[in-house]
């Protein structure tokens, strides 16, 4: 029986981080080279650092970040309509803070495909239900010279 290894973790000193890279083994992903490139999402709560790393094919996707609304299971049902239609790739899920309702998600998509005209205009049926609805395209990041 194989073991498998669901977590990889280490211990720095958080006075070495500035100068220290991260050690991430990706020997997991399967079929590599056809992911050539990674989403790195890092949530910060409280005293607490979460990095989701994930495989894509496109250097661009798309995040959307709804804020300012009431929890309701219809606002809910609204949103999943509208998602279902797309590759979510990461979810912050629903977080309060601040008294005010937040919800954060990655889409496998980039601005100038076709699929994000519609997400566009459905999103803007929607508007009046939340008090932002804020769409960024998030890029590869580009490298520093050394």
């Amino acid at each position: 029986m194989r073991i498998y290894k669901l977590t990889e973790a280490y211990v720095q000193r958080t006075n070495d981080l500035p100068k220290t890279t991260l050690k991430i083994s990706l020997i997991n992903i399967k079929d590599p080279e056809e992911y050539p490139f990674l989403l790195i999402v890092q949530s910060t709560i409280e005293n607490s650092i979460k990095l989701s790393i994930y495989p894509l094919k496109n250097e661009k996707i798309k995040k959307l970040t709804f804020s300012g609304f009431n929890f309701s299971n219809e606002i809910i049902d609204e949103i999943s309509k509208i998602l279902q239609n797309y590759q979510i790739v990461h979810t912050s899920g629903v977080l309060l803070i601040e008294k005010q309702l937040f919800y954060e998600c990655y889409l496998n998509l980039s601005l100038s495909e076709i699929k994000a005209k519609e997400l566009n205009t459905s999103l803007e049926k929607i508007k009046n239900i939340f008090k932002e609805i804020k769409i960024e395209e998030i890029g590869l990041k580009k490298s520093k010279e050394n």
